[in-house]
């Protein structure tokens, strides 16, 4: 197997497409911060921050609904009021950018 593979495979980037290409190598910044969802029940979800201890009432960011084939999100913390989204997969990714924000 060629070295590149081999170190490609041990830092868990995607190998070359061709001979004498460079590796991608991730960064923290390029690294996405996903919320964990908590399940409420009756289509009801709560953010997560997983960089916040389990024990401090911040970690909730904010509350998801799905609702008649939307998704309804509730800023629990800072501003921002209620979004709607057409998947959760949209209202995710709203959650991550807010996450990956610098903290004024």
């Amino acid at each position: 197997m060629p070295a590149a593979i081999v170190m490609a495979t041990q830092m868990r980037v995607k190998p070359p497409f061709r001979e004498g290409a460079m590796l991608a190598t991730t960064t923290a910044e390029d690294q996405v911060r996903r919320p964990e969802l908590l399940w409420v029940g009756s289509g009801g979800w709560v953010a997560c921050d997983p960089a916040v201890d389990p024990s401090d009432p911040h970690r909730v960011v904010a509350y998801l609904e799905c609702k008649d084939e939307r998704v309804y999100l509730l800023w629990v913390t800072g501003s921002g009021g209620v979004r709607e989204f057409a998947s959760l997969r949209e209202a995710l990714d709203q959650i991550s950018l807010r996450l990956a924000a610098p903290i004024p």
